[in-house]
């Protein structure tokens, strides 16, 4: 049910939404980044789940297009982490697809291809066909990145019968994917089919209107005329390809096409063009370094921002507690140890008692509400240091919080502080108090003897069922219940 403060809530967003959308489409990225953080910040405080998700994904995307690689890939592992928890499928999809963008700019194509797998999997559960053809399309490319021209022509003509037969106004799409199958042709030395092909292409009134799309075309059609051994064909083709990534300021796709005119000049043995495209590569050359320099000054300028983006990527969004992911990766550190030096790791499981009825009866609003005073109080009476201790949303409603080298007793004796705490709280929402108690099940590595998180966390989580099972709002002590 739309509440009223949820329908203003999101009238307010909206445009902030809107407006970062824009700046992506404009190129604006330190704008885009600045907007973002701006846009992140109110979804959370707001519980605006769209605005989260929109500014990872646009922070991802900004990241991106300067080289900031790293922090691309924590904006969408980000992403994905709330997509978890708040977003739906078309989301993730979302996601997915920035993913893939990521790994084959850094040449990680095994990853790449998992991630598409993901996409087509669920693109094709959500019956987004248009998703399926692009992922398939974009398959091809990748297999082609790795000289794998077979791989490259089968997953692209599946792409293309994914257009035709479930994608009704799909002219672009389908341009997309025959550029790939029309590539695989070429690397495959497959002339008879790639020809008619292309010249097919090169007919398509859609490149009127797609510059970029133009580019890629005649570069692919010199590129065929090199394989038939049309060498001043292929200049003439090269030079419309360049002309065109020179008015879309595509310097990448610039570079690569400069590189073929320069090789296709030694092998005319054309010494006075080769001389004027060489000048033209060096000065291309110059402009990308100025270009390079220019975004890693704007990558610093923005790296304010990344510790922040960091901490996002092990932080669950709701409580601002460390995620089950950051929980994991450090109990097996200190358990691993531990192990080593035969210390105790303990581990105390803690669950809202009737999370559920509280739902029910209150509504989700209340019940998150109530889930983060339970935190806040959690942090204020458990959490004393930051080395040797850790609280983390395991999922749901269940805590989970970890002491480095303190016994079951000290565990114990902290808990006991939290329960009496739980036990004075008033948590108001809409004018009604929610009452709240919380069931906690405690249990540790035994010296050392267990050095895998999951052996430990099942103990306590089995104290914690335990104590649920005797009347709730009360301790449990691995095979030792101790009501309170």
């Amino acid at each position: 049910m739309i509440t009223e403060e949820m329908r203003m809530t999101d009238e307010l967003l909206t445009p902030l939404r809107e407006k970062a959308l824009q700046l992506r489409i404009e190129g604006r990225y330190k704008e885009l980044i600045e907007h973002c953080d701006v846009l992140l910040e109110k979804g959370l405080k707001q519980l605006d789940h769209k605005a989260v998700l929109s500014a990872h994904i646009h922070h991802a995307s900004a990241f991106y297009s300067i080289g900031a690689i790293e922090e691309a890939f924590l904006s969408v592992d980000a992403h994905l982490h709330y997509c978890s928890q708040y977003g739906d499928e078309n989301e993730q999809l979302n996601g997915i697809n920035i993913l893939v963008i990521l790994y084959d700019y850094n040449k990680e194509y095994e990853k790449a291809k998992g991630a598409l797998k993901r996409g087509i999997e669920l693109g094709t559960r959500l019956k987004h066909w248009n998703m399926v053809s692009n992922a398939y399309s974009n398959y091809s490319h990748i297999c082609a990145s790795e000289n794998d021209f077979a791989g490259a022509l089968e997953n692209g003509l599946i792409g293309l019968e994914m257009a035709e037969r479930y994608v009704t106004d799909s002219s672009i799409l389908k341009f997309h994917v025959k550029l790939n199958i029309a590539n695989a042709y070429v690397g495959l030395g497959d002339t008879k089919h790639a020809g008619p092909m292309i010249e097919e292409m090169l007919g398509d009134s859609i490149l009127s209107t797609f510059k970029r799309e133009r580019a890629q075309s005649y570069d692919l059609y010199g590129r065929y005329l090199v394989k038939n051994k049309e060498f001043l064909s292929a200049l003439e083709a090269f030079d419309v390809a360049k002309h065109e990534a020179l008015d879309i300021k595509d310097l990448l796709l610039l570079k690569e096409i400069q590189e073929r005119r320069c090789d296709l000049c030694e092998i005319l043995d054309d010494r006075q063009l080769g001389f004027v495209v060489q000048q033209e590569y060096i000065k291309l050359l110059k402009t990308l370094q100025e270009q390079e320099l220019a975004m890693t000054a704007l990558k610093l300028e923005v790296k304010h921002n990344v510790t922040s983006i960091e901490r996002n990527a092990k932080v669950d969004y709701l409580t601002r507690l460390f995620n089950r992911r950051h929980l994991e990766e450090v109990a097996a550190n200190w358990l691993a140890q531990a192990a080593e030096a035969g210390s105790f790791v303990s581990c105390i499981a803690l669950d809202l008692d009737n999370f559920k009825s509280i739902n029910d009866t209150y509504g989700h609003l209340a019940g998150d509400e109530a889930l983060r005073e339970i935190c806040n109080t959690c942090q204020r009476i458990l959490w004393k240091s930051d080395s040797t201790e850790l609280l983390a949303r395991y999922g749901g409603d269940e805590l989970v919080f970890l002491l480095n080298g303190a016994s079951l007793d000290d565990a114990k004796e902290r808990v006991n502080l939290l329960i009496a705490e739980v036990r004075q709280l008033k948590i108001a929402f809409n004018g009604e108090l929610v009452p709240v108690t919380v069931s906690v099940g405690i249990a540790d590595n035994a010296n050392g003897t267990f050095s895998q998180f999951a052996d430990v966390f099942y103990r306590a989580d089995q104290a914690l069922y335990q104590s649920k099972a005797n009347g709730k709002n009360q301790i449990s002590v691995f095979e030792t219940s101790v009501t309170q």
